[in-house]
């Protein structure tokens, strides 16, 4: 914390013409380039499981499996990306780097190949595309890791240490992210399914070279905060670079072998066992917390029974989850980057209890308890919530109707998407603001400019979402647009509450989280009983309704989690918490795709979808995670009492 503060402390003062709007004009250059890497991002992961399944002819299983390896990756190796750039790189070096990889990953995602075909069937792939495919993955994994965790360190450091403004600006780089996400899905997803899969990963693949651009055009407004923290040799800073190139092999590697390669029964089945036992393990380092006296240190004799009691408690869950199944599943349906994640997994728990019971006072040991809990509320919850991603996704493509407005849609030709030109305009109004107001300070022609262009976004946002033909790629665009609605009304509600002194803990606020997603999924339950009772499409607006549900449950947990991390970690190990969030968010997307595969349908070549078994498979899967997210909400609500007192104090 030290050095990040010596870093906000020595920020040069800017004068006027070094700001648009009351912020550093390098805010607005994060805000670009981060609203284009996620449109990206998001462009490509709308369309990735379709792709899979429609071009290359994956079952869903595979698919899925391919889905939650890619998505466990990108959130692990930014706390690699990170560390590199905060010892050596610097985050302009590592922005450009992630940048240039990321280009070249979505360029190659729009190498087709030819489509799979089933000969006497057996599907035959075009395996030089698919090794394409696999590589291109592993770019933009490894390039997310360079670049997303920088930029958002960039946006801090611009501002002096105490400086009031430092929230507002956050909030407009998370307004870029969002719009980067609203936009990709509603224009990639689109392009993909309508024009060919080509067009949406080549547009995805434009929009990060956009913001590469955007990027080093304005990197003379990042004031050198930026650089590296003591000079880098140009051997030392290429050592580098060869090694993240050299690292592409194995996560490309990693990414085939989810669906190659089947691990033993037995390697999945003590690996669970193991986990188990870590997980009564940290349980029993919280309760140590609560029960610890640091005035009498008690012999190591003392803790053995406690010890047992807890780890007969694992014992007991590995036994019920075997006789009940639950085992079976993980040993059926398990893959090696589930094995993987739960190494990493491993590896921090038994950190953290070392760490816990020998390097913390009990006010510490309270507070890192207290913060451990709402990070596994937010694996439960991003467990849910990347449903949309996968299960979501063809659910929504197979039996529900995809048009908000159908007597609206335009029927004739493929119209193409507003949002694009849209979205061009608005770096170029904001590139042509800075430049006026540099040449003429206090000119109004700066913020007209800007609002112009948020005003065209709006009008193309509300074109395409109205009268184009949607897809189920292009339909997940519903949880960027509610997170943009609902952000502002939370900001208000969470701020007279606290007036009124009636502002929900974080704990609490962490399980109203899962409680609304929980709830999101009952309306799918009901669409896809209605889809396998009548032998029709469902309405659409199910959809919308399970997306309200689901963000109202992102404005609860998400701001929540993300702030307990900073404010309940010990100072001297912040920077790895905030890592372990990431990696549990990791961990949740490869247990996202193990749920979905509940639902996968095995659907034969050229043979129409069975809408009464499709609708009775949804619906069970969308019933289990529904009971999943109430169930731990409400044992959620049941100790939030509890781990408020652990924060002491801390609000």
């Amino acid at each position: 914390m030290s050095a990040v503060s010596s870093h906000l402390s020595d920020v040069p003062a800017a004068d006027s013409r070094d700001e648009l709007f009351g912020h550093p004009k390098g805010v607005f250059v994060c805000f670009f380039t981060e609203m284009w890497e996620r449109f990206s991002f998001y462009g490509m992961k709308a369309l990735l499981l379709l792709y899979l399944l429609q071009h290359h002819k994956f079952g869903d299983r595979a698919g899925l499996d391919v889905l939650g390896a890619y998505g466990g990756l990108v959130y692990c190796v930014p706390v690699i990306g990170g560390l590199l750039a905060d010892r050596f790189l610097g985050m302009r070096k590592a922005v450009i780097f992630g940048g240039l990889l990321l280009v070249a990953g979505h360029i190659g995602m729009a190498v087709e190949g030819a489509a799979a075909t089933t000969v006497n069937g057996v599907v035959v792939r075009d395996e030089g595309a698919l090794r394409v495919f696999y590589l291109s993955l592993a770019l933009i994994i490894m390039g997310v890791g360079f670049l997303k965790p920088n930029v958002s360190t960039i946006v801090g450091r611009l501002y002096p240490e105490n400086d009031p403004r430092r929230d507002s600006g956050f909030s407009l780089f998370v307004a870029g992210i969002n719009l980067g996400g609203l936009f990709a899905s509603i224009v990639c997803g689109y392009l993909g399914q309508t024009y060919g899969w080509k067009y949406g990963f080549g547009a995805a693949g434009i929009g990060m070279l956009l913001g590469l651009a955007q990027f080093l055009w304005g990197r003379k407004y990042l004031r050198g905060i930026a650089e590296p923290p003591k000079p880098l040799s140009r051997s030392r800073e290429w050592t580098i670079y060869a090694l993240a190139i050299l690292g592409l092999l194995p996560v490309a590697w990693l990414m085939h072998a989810v669906t190659a390669i089947r691990l033993g029964p037995d390697t999945i089945r003590w690996t669970y066992y193991i986990v188990i036992m870590a997980l009564a393990g940290i349980t029993w380092t919280m309760w140590h917390g609560l029960r610890r006296d640091d005035a009498q240190p008690k012999p190591l004799t003392a803790y053995a029974p406690s010890l047992l009691v807890f780890a007969g408690i694992g014992i007991a869950v590995n036994w019920l989850s075997a006789r009940y199944g639950v085992l079976d599943f993980f040993v059926e349906e398990a893959t090696l980057a589930l094995v993987l994640m739960s190494v990493v997994f491993l590896a921090v728990g038994f950190w953290y209890a070392g760490f816990v019971t020998r390097g913390c006072s009990k006010v510490e040991a309270q507070r890192m308890g207290a913060m451990m809990v709402m990070i596994f509320a937010a694996l439960i919850f991003y467990t849910l919530y990347e449903q949309t991603y996968g299960s979501w996704v063809t659910f929504t493509d197979r039996l529900l109707g995809k048009d908000l407005f159908p007597s609206l849609v335009i029927r004739e030709g493929t119209p193409w998407p507003w949002s694009i030109p849209a979205l061009l305009f608005a770096p170029i109004a904001f590139v042509t603001a800075s430049s006026i107001s540099e040449r003429t300070p206090g000119s109004p022609w700066p913020r007209s400019l800007l609002m112009l262009a948020m005003l065209a976004m709006l009008a193309a946002l509300v074109h395409d979402a109205v009268l184009l033909p949607q897809t189920a790629g292009s339909l997940t665009y519903l949880g960027s647009m509610f997170i943009v609605l609902l952000a502002p009304l939370f900001a208000v509600i969470w701020t007279r509450l606290d007036k009124r002194g009636l502002d929900p803990s974080k704990p609490a606020k962490s399980a109203m989280g899962l409680l609304f997603a929980g709830l999101s999924f009952l309306p799918l339950v009901w669409a896809a009983q209605h889809a396998g009772a009548t032998g029709t499409l469902a309405s659409v607006w199910w959809l919308v309704l399970a997306y309200l549900l689901l963000e109202l449950g992102e404005m609860c947990l998400y701001p929540v989690g993300l702030s307990a991390v900073t404010q309940l970690s010990v100072p001297r190990v912040v920077s790895l918490m905030m890592g372990t969030w990431f990696l549990a968010t990791a961990f949740s997307e490869t247990l996202a795709a193990l749920f979905g595969k509940l639902a996968a349908l095995d659907i034969p070549e050229g043979a129409a979808i069975d809408f009464a078994m499709a609708g009775e498979k949804y619906a069970n899967l969308f019933l289990l995670l529904m009971w999943i997210g109430i169930g731990w909400a409400v044992l959620a609500f049941a100790v939030s009492p509890l781990l408020r007192r652990m924060m002491h104090g801390v609000k």
